[in-house]
């Protein structure tokens, strides 16, 4: 089925100027096919959209998430990370059933494409349930199960039996990826497993780095080494990678990951930093130093919101601060995180963040005609500082629209709310 998308005000995210062009986008499946001055097309199946008063960009990609997590949102509020993951969120994670991660991940699913997120990298566990949530949702999802040393179990061979069933599969929404947890949950052994199955797989690795104090404190003490030290003398940059976090990464480290050539990249998950008094991660450093560096939420334990948009401009906030120069980082290089940016932390840029001929039709059409939207002196700044999710009017992933007017097509988005209520009283009362 082709689709033509006409009136349209469109953002393409490519090359590093801002370039707003008024054109049409025709769609074939789910590639984009053409992108030009009025396309005429005499297809009468050909589904016609006009995008009249909204600015189309490529969907949002969020680059670290948890999203079964959802059930977590204010509960045991304003701790320290360890303390809020020891007494607060892991005892109640050890009571909660498949068909719990498949109705909280599904709620999760829904915010992110409420807020203009299209393609999601999340890892976690009961990683099957939160697949389904995403194939019925229409998200496109990157997954791993999360291998700690007290929870490897079967985890290794459930990586392997869904690599081989998405991964090859190209038109497959789904990508699966190796997990480790973390630098000090992961001891050596659990490390070089992980690198031998993502050797294995072909596949990446997903893993937190250099997040807290604590854990750098910790990684210290049992090895003599930084986390990132730690992570390279154990061959996790020797495959590609997604670095959740990276807020305490020295110059020592980045000369080492600049050695290693690395690819990947970091998740800078702002909120979730500040809400943790985490620290805060130099952005501007990592990207001179010539790392992509992408956004990411976090679980919603932590960051209480899957909006994107909050992200960014938290991004953009804190980066000012850090280096006190409010010409560190413009607003379209944080548009440039939030799209192209975080495809090539996830090893995507080839098929998403940008809007160009043969890529995959992730599409978010935003409402600017709204009155904290205007005047339209620079469309960028107004995304960055201004916007937030719910000027998302219309989401289409992977060719097809999931949200029209606001509201998800085909999803009774109530149900979801019920069930996870429910499951909110039983455990976290």
């Amino acid at each position: 089925m082709k689709t033509l998308i006409t009136n349209c005000y469109i953002l393409d995210m490519v090359g590093d100027i801002p370039k707003i062009t008024r054109k049409d986008i025709l769609i074939n499946e789910n590639i984009i096919d053409i992108i030009d001055e009025n396309i005429s097309i005499d297809d009468f199946e050909c589904q016609r959209i006009n995008a009249k008063g909204m600015l189309i960009m490529p969907g949002l990609v969020n680059t670290h998430s948890h999203a079964a997590m959802s059930i977590f949102r204010g509960y045991k509020d304003d701790k320290m990370l360890m303390d809020w993951l020891e007494n607060a969120i892991f005892p109640v994670e050890e009571k909660l059933e498949p068909e719990d991660i498949y109705w909280n991940a599904y709620l999760s699913c829904l915010e992110m494409i409420k807020s203009g997120t299209t393609t999601c990298n999340d890892m976690y566990f009961g990683m099957d349930k939160t697949i389904e949530a995403m194939i019925e949702t229409g998200i496109r999802g990157v997954v791993s199960w999360c291998i700690t040393d007290d929870s490897i179990k079967d985890k290794p061979e459930k990586t392997s039996e869904f690599v081989k069933k998405y991964n090859k599969d190209k038109n497959s929404r789904i990508k699966v990826l190796v997990s480790a947890h973390a630098p000090y949950t992961c001891n050596p052994d659990t490390i070089k497993l992980c690198v031998d199955l993502a050797k294995e797989l072909n596949t990446g690795i997903h893993i937190h780095l250099a997040e807290t104090q604590d854990e750098a404190r910790i990684v210290k003490d049992r090895y003599e080494k930084s986390s990132t030290e730690y992570l390279a003398d154990l061959g996790v940059f020797d495959v590609p990678v997604i670095l959740a976090h990276g807020i305490y990464i020295s110059d020592s480290d980045i000369a080492l990951m600049k050695k290693k050539n690395i690819k990947g990249g970091i998740s800078h998950n702002p909120i979730s930093n500040c809400k943790l008094s985490s620290g805060i991660c130099d952005v501007v450093k990592l990207r001179k130093n010539g790392f992509n560096v992408g956004l990411g939420t976090d679980g919603i334990g932590s960051t209480t919101t899957l909006d994107m948009f909050e992200e960014m401009k938290t991004a953009a906030y804190l980066q000012k601060i850090n280096t006190m120069e409010p010409t560190s980082i413009n607003a379209y290089e944080i548009l440039k995180m939030a799209t192209i940016e975080g495809a090539r932390v996830l090893g995507m840029e080839n098929q998403i963040g940008t809007i160009e001929c043969g890529k995959k039709a992730d599409l978010i059409f935003i409402k600017t005609d709204k009155i904290h939207l205007q005047p339209e002196n620079d469309v960028c700044s107004n995304i960055v500082y201004s916007a937030n999710g719910s000027d998302v009017e219309m989401v289409m992933i992977d060719g097809k629209i999931v949200m029209q007017h606001r509201k998800m097509t085909n999803l009774d988005e109530k149900d979801v709310i019920r069930h996870v209520k429910k499951i909110a009283k039983r455990l976290c009362k």
